[in-house]
């Protein structure tokens, strides 16, 4: 009889050698380290769980800006909403909370603008992707398996030379950690490896009924190959996987016939062992990941009561202890990144896994019933009354009359039913056109003709226009009336960027109309008063906002390119403007975020990759409406 012993994989800390051939520092013996962290981070249940969260606490929930000036402000505002072609800064964050978590750094593509005067778009760039250079630059690969892959090389970024594309490379310090980083939860990989490996085992036990934990020994002479097959084949098919848990076995043997032996090798104890072992890994994870206190991340822990109380001066801990220091290293990046903007400080708002006790601070008396529903988010009694009376006569009816009733209320109907306040649009039935297929050339499943048809319903000519020149100060406080008339709660920043005026000069008049009482705040924007109103309806020019079709800043091309597709060809052709009403409406109508979507999808060849939004932005116009 011969054993063999198997070894298990040893978990060593990565190899980081200078490869002079390739021109790089290897992260890992096989370059591969950052991929066998994010196998570990999708297989783990428990680390992916901690990892996800901590990124979430991390990314916060909005950027706060602090400067000196509202111009400064307001032109960081517009920046934090559009910080490259495709993404708010804070949906950068969001990228970067997730590779400081998994790898300790993070990597952004900085690119200026023509003149080199200033940043003109921030893109994060994947931290597995990049590899340190042998002369002081990075290497981009999209798959480090793949030896025919494109490698690009970035310089450093460096706001002396300011090249027109750079990397800026952030990693944070560990004692030993050589040229990459190294994670924080490194001490525990051994046990994160365990945790992927007990949910693997478990599952092929299940799968596989009988495995090496049962022995059987058939007292019948040695069996030719085939016959040997046969019977493994049997057992398989009668004993093995979930459906047959629990059935009988039954054997057939002759007097004179030495009985079958069936050997169980599990331990009679191995639920405990399991136990004890999952707890132990458990404990270990959140020790290596800092957690003070697992109910922060949906685990229930023996001896603790998760009430709230105990919850927030957990949550609180772990804030100052975890997540302050990390997201303090991102606001100086970007407040660093930010002075060739707008010199002003970026701070994440951060945003308490719960809030306060509403329905005990209603008890005590300090808030009203209404106040408390406000709070938790919850309708006002007088609308639930009227909701729930509508769903009980619908309720009350049969099946096949409630759907037809349902199939004939409109959008704005619907939503009243479910408590839900009515859009822009919304009066209109929902559109019962089949689900378009989705293929190569239509990789999110839009249906063009249709989106088309709506497009051309909503908006009217440009040439019904033309753009509003400011010849005298008169001329550009009735356009910022107009502006504020239109698009109630703008901040200083989107003024500046509807009207594409000096800011000094927009906040010196919005200064003057307030002080006319033409003006007056309005959730941190601005909304004309009533005074002001009558001032609009004495102007003899009728000036709008409206959107334009046209190619995002930063997009090499014309608004035309030989790829576009079909939709945005006829769209350009056209010639429409749109109010944000139209824009909100169309979006009703097709069910799909026209705004954010704009024309459609388009394929990036520098990424390869599809994106949900063309080429193509909503561009803003200050419009004066031409007499006929």
């Amino acid at each position: 009889m011969i054993f063999q012993r198997i070894n298990f994989h040893d978990n060593v800390l990565p190899v980081f050698k200078e490869n002079k051939a390739k021109g790089y520092v290897t992260f890992g013996a096989d370059n591969l380290y950052p991929d066998f962290l994010i196998e570990l981070f999708n297989k783990s249940p428990k680390h992916n769980a901690i990892v996800s969260s901590k990124a979430s606490y991390v990314a916060g929930v909005g950027t706060k800006v602090i400067g000196q000036n509202t111009v400064d402000i307001a032109k960081a505002e517009a920046k934090i909403q559009a910080i490259n072609a495709y993404e708010t800064l804070n949906q950068v964050k969001n990228k970067i909370a997730y590779d400081l978590e998994l790898f300790n750094g993070y990597c952004l593509e900085i690119i200026w603008n023509k003149a080199k005067t200033a940043i003109a778009e921030i893109y994060h760039i994947p931290f597995k992707n990049i590899r340190k250079g042998l002369e002081g630059e990075y290497v981009y690969c999209e798959d480090w398996t793949d030896r025919k892959a494109e490698q690009v090389h970035y310089q450093p970024f460096n706001a002396t030379t300011r090249e027109s594309k750079s990397l800026y490379y952030c990693q944070f310090y560990r004692p030993g950690q050589g040229e990459y980083p190294l994670p924080d939860y490194i001490g525990a990989l051994k046990y994160i490896e365990v945790d992927t490996e007990i949910s693997n085992y478990y599952l092929n036990s299940i799968k596989n009924g009988f495995t090496a934990q049962t022995h059987i020994q058939l007292f019948k002479g040695i069996p030719t190959p085939e016959e040997a097959r046969s019977t493994a084949r049997r057992f398989k098919e009668n004993y093995q996987g979930t459906d047959n848990a629990g059935g009988l076995i039954i054997q057939y043997n002759d007097p004179q016939e030495k009985e079958s032996v069936i050997s169980n090798l599990q331990p009679s104890d191995f639920d405990k062992q399991f136990d004890l072992l999952n707890k132990t890994v458990q404990q270990e994870i959140f020790v290596a990941h800092k957690v003070n206190s697992p109910m922060l991340f949906g685990v229930r822990v023996e001896g603790q009561l998760g009430g709230r109380s105990e919850m927030i001066e957990a949550y609180e801990m772990f804030q100052q202890s975890y997540i302050e220091p990390r997201q303090q290293k991102i606001d100086d990046t970007l407040t660093y990144l930010f002075e060739f903007i707008s010199p002003v400080r970026l701070e994440t708002i951060n945003k308490p896994p719960i809030g306060l006790d509403y329905q005990a601070l209603f008890t005590a008396g300090l808030i009203s019933n209404e106040e408390a529903r406000a709070e938790l988010g919850l309708p006002a009694l007088s609308n639930v009354k009227v909701q729930s009376s509508l769903n009980d006569a619908i309720n009350a009816l049969s099946p096949l009359v409630a759907n037809n009733v349902l199939s004939n209320m409109t959008i704005n109907e619907k939503r009243q039913l479910a408590g839900l306040d009515a859009i822009v649009g919304g009066d209109l039935l929902e559109s019962s056109s089949a689900p378009v297929a989705l293929s190569k050339q239509n990789p999110f499943g839009w249906d063009d003709e249709r989106d088309l048809a709506v497009f051309m319903k909503y908006g009217e000519p440009a040439d019904n226009f033309e753009p509003m020149k400011f010849d005298f100060a008169s001329a550009i406080e009735s356009a910022i009336l107009n502006v504020l008339k239109e698009n109630k709660g703008l901040q200083i920043g989107d003024i500046v960027n509807i009207t594409k005026l000096d800011p000094q000069v927009v906040v010196d008049t919005i200064a003057k109309l307030n002080d006319a009482k033409l003006i007056k705040g309005y959730n941190q924007g601005l909304e004309v008063t009533t005074k002001g109103l009558d001032e609009i309806n004495q102007l003899q020019t009728e000036i709008v906002v409206r959107y334009k079709y046209a190619v995002a800043p930063g997009i090499s091309g014309g608004m035309i390119i030989p790829g576009s597709r079909d939709f945005c060809r006829q769209i350009d052709r056209s010639n429409r403007v749109y109010s944000r009403a139209d824009i909100d409406a169309m979006s009703a109508q097709t069910g799909i975020d026209v705004w954010s979507r704009r024309g459609g999808w388009y394929h990036d060849p520098m990424r390869d990759v599809n994106v949900p939004q063309c080429r193509h932005i909503w561009q803003q116009q200050l419009l004066r409406r031409i007499k006929k």
